[in-house]
């Protein structure tokens, strides 16, 4: 199978703050056009599993209104251009929740929404993470920070009671990179 389509056009048809959509007229292998095939163009993203050196997690509670939705999640936000993902995720941990960490440690990239969006998404997870500073979130964050032991994250997460999908999948595999959670559990 090919693996590329052969672009026959693409304009930016919408362009606010920090997404573009983009429509693009692509040809297939077989000679079909598809057009259009619409592409949102949003910024990466990174996000980081925070675990105290007393074994706790934090988390931060926020309001999701395209979701209508409380939502428990992991600490992070969009990458800067040019900056690098654990310099990003370091800075997101810092801002949301005070915490820093000497020991941050890569855990794996995604395309979030690979038929619908360009971005990428890197998660981590930060061991002995320390409260140092106070939080510094930008001008229309409204954020609680939550902690949870590791029995009370582990029955949340194995409960399904965390309802941001693509962080669901980065929880669950710091919960076995950790050994938290293993193929026996």
């Amino acid at each position: 199978m090919e693996q590329s389509w052969r672009i026959l056009s693409s304009d930016i048809t919408f362009h606010r703050k920090w997404m573009q959509v983009r429509e693009e007229a692509c040809e297939l292998p077989d000679g079909r056009i598809l057009s259009p095939y619409i592409i949102l163009d949003i910024p990466s993203f990174c996000n980081v599993l925070i675990v105290t050196e007393d074994e706790r997690v934090v988390l931060v509670k926020q309001y999701r209104h395209a979701a209508g939705i409380v939502s428990i999640e992991l600490p992070g936000g969009m990458i800067d251009p040019g900056e690098a993902p654990m310099d990003a995720v370091k800075r997101e941990m810092r801002e949301e929740t005070g915490y820093v960490s000497e020991d941050v440690e890569f855990l794996f990239q995604v395309h979030p929404n690979p038929p619908l969006e360009s971005n990428m998404a890197w998660f981590f997870i930060a061991h002995n993470a320390k409260k140092t500073v106070a939080q510094n979130l930008d001008a229309f964050e409204d954020l609680e920070l939550v902690y949870y032991s590791k029995e009370q994250f582990l029955d949340f997460l194995l409960a399904h009671q965390f309802t941001h999908g693509i962080q669901a999948g980065a929880m669950f595999a710091a919960a076995v990179r950790l050994g938290w959670l293993t193929r026996n559990s």
